[in-house]
């Protein structure tokens, strides 16, 4: 057939068709795949969440502090707590700011997997609805309604799939979209101390699912849930695998000693391998059986978390030691997060000797053991939380944090978060060998202050998020001079396109610095 040079006639277009309805606001945010967006909606949600968790073991408490009952509650609410509190609270706040900051520490224009993130975000967020309908509905984790507890099992795996989808987006992230010079030797703390993470997440996750998907729902009642959770599931809870919570607060705690400091951590790779030390201890899905939690091999792991926490404070004191320290909400959080989780390793040590072998020490509670090393590591990453969200608020909402709040919410969640351990480490040794420990008004009476006193950090936790985000404007906040790492520089306008700047040549960890001080050679 020949070719002609020039188009059929075609049929004129109607010049009265109506022009496409833009979409609306809320379609433009559901629909949205900027990393920006995605972080900023997982943090607030995060932080309403964790004080709505915390609110409702309150509630339990209150309801247990006689023997049948103030408000004739079933237990619903303590474990279903809990678990709300870390997978609806703690790790998506922690998922969320990296999201945001990761991208722009290794002067990304955009995530890795855009939609992927955003639908890790929406069905996070439909999970945790579920949940918490679930709940409601006398499910959760440990109701009476068998369709509700099903419900409730379901949707924790939802929002364990969803956190693993969007920590893979953020690792893959800092493994493929660096730029040319920056060497995973190079890479900021937080943005490595999430590509540890990613993995130990995924493993622990995708094990809990299976049991949740696949062993407990279809063929148990709402009381055999109850007990396959307690049994085959609670363990992630457990040390060492509760350990994975605090992986991204090490890296946190790091860049903010650096930059409260201005100085440059000599010992830089030996950082980052304190960090990747911390998260190969955090890995304990191999203990989800009875006896993985009676060998030595166990009390190795629980023991070994210890030794790079350790580290980490050594090198952030000689760092804060020999710098000229600028004092700041971050830092007095960054201070506070690491003795939280050195107090969870000594509280999973605790039941480590007791059970080590083939019988009990001590006969000490276990379950209370559990609720402790949890409670510190939950306190411990809602801290390391804080304190990422104060130290990045520039970036973050282009204004700085209101200091009041930040200082009160990482307090706050520090002395209600510890409290809530020790009070359940005491009972774990009075009621040994099936005693009835503390009096319940005591036992309950503290928890609830516990409680009240880490919902209230959440909630100034969300205030200073509100504050700054109100208190910011689209131009981004004027540019740090003391900044050591690509997402202190002038970024904002660059990652949205709307200047022609190429980035800086990377020759160290610290690219920002070496602009204004010239190159330092290392070893990477």
């Amino acid at each position: 057939m020949a070719l002609t040079e020039t188009r059929p006639e075609t049929e004129r277009r109607d010049d009265t068709t109506p022009a496409p309805t833009p979409p609306s606001a809320v379609e433009r945010l559901i629909g949205s795949g900027d990393h920006l967006t995605i972080g900023r909606l997982y943090i607030g949600f995060a932080l309403f969440f964790l004080a709505l968790g915390a609110l409702g073991l309150g509630v339990h408490s209150l309801d247990r502090m006689t023997v049948d009952g103030v408000l004739g509650l079933t237990e619903v609410l303590r474990w279903t707590s809990l678990v709300a509190m870390v997978l609806m609270g703690v790790m998506p706040l922690l998922l969320g700011l990296a999201i945001f900051i990761v991208p722009r520490q290794v002067a990304s224009p955009a995530i890795a997997f855009p939609r992927a993130a955003a639908l890790s975000l929406w069905t996070w967020l439909i999970g945790g609805v579920l949940f918490i309908t679930s709940a409601v509905l006398d499910g959760g984790i440990g109701g009476t309604d068998t369709e509700a507890v099903r419900l409730g099992s379901l949707s924790m795996g939802v929002m364990m799939a969803a956190l693993s989808l969007g920590s893979v987006c953020v690792a893959t992230t800092v493994l493929s979209h660096r730029p040319l010079g920056m060497g995973l030797a190079r890479v900021p703390f937080f943005a490595w101390s999430m590509l540890v993470a990613t993995p130990i997440w995924i493993l622990t996750f995708g094990s809990t699912i299976a049991h949740v998907w696949l062993g407990r729902v279809a063929d148990a009642d709402a009381a055999g849930l109850t007990v396959g959770f307690v049994d085959g599931i609670a363990w992630f809870l457990r040390a060492p695998s509760v350990y994975l919570l605090a992986i991204p607060v090490l890296g946190i705690v790091a860049d903010v000693i650096v930059l409260a400091t201005g100085r440059r951590l000599s010992t830089y790779g030996v950082m980052q391998g304190l960090i990747a030390a911390y998260g190969v201890a955090s890995f304990g899905v191999w203990t989800q059986s009875p006896g993985g939690t009676e060998n030595i091999v166990w009390v190795a792991f629980v023991l070994a978390a210890a030794v790079p926490v350790l580290g980490l404070i050594g090198l952030a004191g000689e760092n804060l030691r020999h710098g000229k320290v600028n004092a700041s909400v971050a830092l007095v959080g960054a201070l506070l997060a690491p003795l939280l989780i050195l107090g969870g390793v000594a509280a999973a040590a605790v039941q480590a000797v007791d059970q080590a072998g083939s019988g009990n020490l001590w006969s000490l509670d276990a379950q209370m053991l559990l609720w402790a090393q949890a409670s510190f590591l939950l306190g411990a990453a809602a801290v390391g939380g804080v304190v990422g969200l104060a130290h990045w608020s520039p970036r973050l909402w282009n204004a700085a944090a209101p200091q009041g709040a930040g200082i009160g919410a990482a307090v706050l969640l520090f002395i209600g978060s510890g409290t809530l351990a020790t009070i359940h480490l005491v009972q774990s040794i009075a009621a040994r060998e099936g005693e009835a420990g503390l009096v319940r008004g005591a036992l309950f009476g503290v928890t609830i202050a516990a409680v009240l006193l880490i919902a209230l950090g959440a909630l100034s936790a969300l205030a200073m998020v509100l504050g700054a985000a109100s208190a910011g404007n689209d131009t981004p906040a004027p540019d740090d001079d003391t900044a050591m790492t690509l997402e202190w520089w002038p970024v904002g306008p660059v990652i949205a396109g709307d200047v022609d700047v190429e980035v800086p040549p990377v020759t160290s960890p610290y690219p920002l610095a070496d602009l204004r001080e010239g190159p330092e050679e290392d070893d990477a």
